[in-house]
């Protein structure tokens, strides 16, 4: 039924694959070899390799390739995982601006599909899905790494009338993919990586982050200023310039100008696809003081770009309409041609100029519009292996750039972006309750240091005495509520910690608005977590409770050597809370830093945590350190 089953079973093509074209349809005997099955004709050969690290972790990659000596015409290449038949529950997750990553289990009846149909490949779906036997309380998780419009479906199918099989697909999706091949070409496949579960919370979680841990490391992550949530595109020498040494000193290591910089006087949208300085508006073409200022306080200076949009009206689409794939009728955008090897290198000698001009060692890739039509018929393939060599390109020149990726914020937030990009800006919206909410489900299918942490607050003043019987702060704190500051949200100083603690950590906000004290605090926490950062950057993950009243999260090493709990309450009315985290039971631990305490009994008793005196629980958070002796 599971993971170590998967490649055992089945001398039927159909069982591994599905696939049609020019060339009829896959079917036929299967051939196996030591972690390699296959089919082949006279005409082409399908091919599946596979490996399986020692926490079952398997990464499955198919590819197609034209033996003939004419070409063939492609129209379907899914890879294939059969089960049993049975009761199976299956969880998937919609994807849009400001709704990131919000998942549901359903049962399944007939068909369950998650698709990713436009050049944004988290846009409306993520490659994310997991398959739940209600008769083995086990599963199994699929994760997609699209290079492509794709698709992941699971179907219990019929099968000799009285008996069912479930079938699960992943690949690339069948709309508009109808590629030529030519003789000796090969088509590769999406990677696809899964594992056992056997936790409906966590979902087996930190064995992907493992995986990813060993395959791409990060780099350190970084802590970084960004303009946008200061002044949007409101921008002046003058207020930027205002917020560069209090970046510094609260402990930003890139300050990073956003959006509103380019274009021509008061009006920069429809110069979008130009990427020059605007001279007339926003900072009057004083953008290499500022850079230089950065510099000077110790920072590296960043700049927002969007090199896959343009509009109509710009003087790129005007100069070089050739480069350019006009949207559909109701589009206001033209889209940079990335399977165009000619409109790549033109785009790359526009960002190489402006990274020598203006020192920049940080860019924030945006894209925020979609095509839903690939003109080159390949479900876009060719344009995403065209983006691929374009981000390399980059990083060859410049191995030490830093790469976001955004996408109005999550809709490129999956593991093939991962691969390319350091970290990404997971959402709009920046309330510090929908990002936890954003982050809780993304870490299902990505690594918790993936996702950057953008605090945007300001300090509250003038209800101070209210507080004051109760003994607690008199700094008041408000964060966005959503992603424009419509809307304002209280925030505990503990629940802020809880959520900059394990990504790269985001400032974007007006620091002068922020009172000494909550000033000192976000200073002294950025530095805790910059000396912690070597076990930060490779810790996993897992979700350990998830209730309407707490939410606890374990951090740890595989070994479960270092353990850090962090627990999120929600308006609870308890004082107590007993939490179980997973340890090794032959270890002992010390209990933050001072009582040692066996893993038996942490197995067996639990950890008690008590809340101070007149400690509310209203979106507070409580932590404990956990470490091996």
């Amino acid at each position: 039924m599971f993971t170590h089953k998967f490649f055992e079973k089945g001398n039927d093509a159909k069982c591994f694959f599905r696939g049609y074209g020019s060339f009829g349809e896959i079917n036929g005997e299967l051939n196996r070899n030591e972690q390699e099955l296959y089919h082949e004709t006279d005409d082409y050969k399908i091919n599946c390799t596979y490996k399986q690290d020692k926490y079952g972790v398997i990464s499955r990659k198919d590819s197609f390739t034209n033996k003939s000596n004419k070409p063939l015409e492609v129209n379907c290449l899914k890879s294939r995982f059969v089960f049993e038949g049975g009761e199976y529950q299956v969880y998937t997750q919609f994807n849009n601006w400001q709704t990131e990553s919000m998942g549901n289990w359903q049962p399944l009846v007939t068909s369950v599909s998650a698709v990713g149909g436009s050049s944004r490949t988290t846009q409306d779906a993520t490659p994310f899905m997991v398959l739940w036997s209600e008769q083995a309380q086990r599963g199994v998780a699929f994760c997609l790494v699209p290079d492509s419009a794709w698709e992941i479906k699971v179907t219990k199918a019929g099968y000799y009338s009285k008996y069912t099989k479930v079938i699960v697909e992943l690949g690339i999706l069948d709309y508009n993919f109808d590629m030529v091949l030519n003789p000796s070409e090969t088509i590769n496949m999406p990677e696809i990586i899964c594992y056992e579960i056997r936790n409906k919370v966590h979902m087996g979680c930190y064995k992907l982050h493992n995986y990813l841990h060993n395959n791409y490391p990060r780099r350190q992550m970084p802590v970084i200023y960004n303009t946008w949530m200061y002044r949007f595109d409101h921008i002046t020498y003058e207020n930027l310039s205002k917020q560069i040494s209090l970046a510094a000193n609260i402990g930003a290591e890139y300050y990073v100008i956003d959006a509103g910089w380019f274009g021509k006087g008061a009006d920069w949208s429809n110069s979008v696809g130009d990427w020059s300085e605007n001279t007339t508006g926003a900072l009057c073409g004083r953008m290499i003081d500022i850079a230089n200022e950065v510099r000077a306080a110790g920072m590296k200076f960043g700049l927002w770009l969007e090199p896959e949009r343009a509009t109509p009206e710009s003087d790129s689409v005007k100069e070089h309409p050739e480069y350019y794939i006009p949207g559909d009728v109701e589009s206001e955008y033209c889209f940079l041609d990335f399977a165009n090897s000619e409109a790549r290198e033109w785009m790359l000698s526009v960002i190489f100029d402006l990274i020598e001009k203006y020192g920049i060692e940080y860019i924030k890739d945006d894209y925020n519009a979609d095509m839903y039509f690939d003109v080159h018929h390949t479900a876009f393939l060719k344009y995403h292996q065209g983006h691929a060599i374009f981000i390399k390109a980059i990083r060859e020149k410049y191995p030490d750039i830093y790469i976001t990726s955004c996408a109005s914020g999550g809709e490129r937030m999956e593991i093939g972006n991962y691969i390319k990009f350091d970290s990404f800006w997971p959402s709009d919206n920046e309330s510090p309750y929908d990002e936890m909410r954003i982050y809780k489900e993304t870490i299902l299918r990505l690594p918790p240091q993936a996702m950057e942490r953008w605090v945007a607050v300001h300090s509250l003043k003038g209800l101070e005495h209210f507080y004051e019987p109760f003994g607690g702060s008199k700094d008041k704190m408000v964060a966005c509520g959503d992603a424009i500051w419509q809307n304002v949200v209280g925030v505990q100083p503990s629940f802020m910690e809880g959520y900059m603690t394990c990504g790269p950590i985001g400032i974007s906000c007006n620091l002068e608005l922020l009172s000494d004290e909550a000033f000192a605090h976000f200073k002294e926490y950025i530095e805790k977590i910059k000396k912690d950062r070597d076990f930060w950057k490779s810790a996993v993950a897992r979700i350990i409770c998830d209730t309407p009243t707490i939410t606890t999260y374990q951090y740890s090493d595989m070994e479960l050597s270092k353990i850090v709990i962090q627990m999120f309450t929600h308006k609870t009315q308890q004082d107590h809370f007993a939490v179980y985290p997973e340890v090794c039971e032959n270890k002992n631990y010390i209990l933050n830093g001072d009582t040692v305490i066996s893993g038996k009994e942490i197995a067996e008793q639990g950890i008690d945590l008590s809340t101070p005196e007149w400690h509310d629980n209203w979106n507070e958070m409580l932590q404990i350190e956990l470490e091996a002796v």
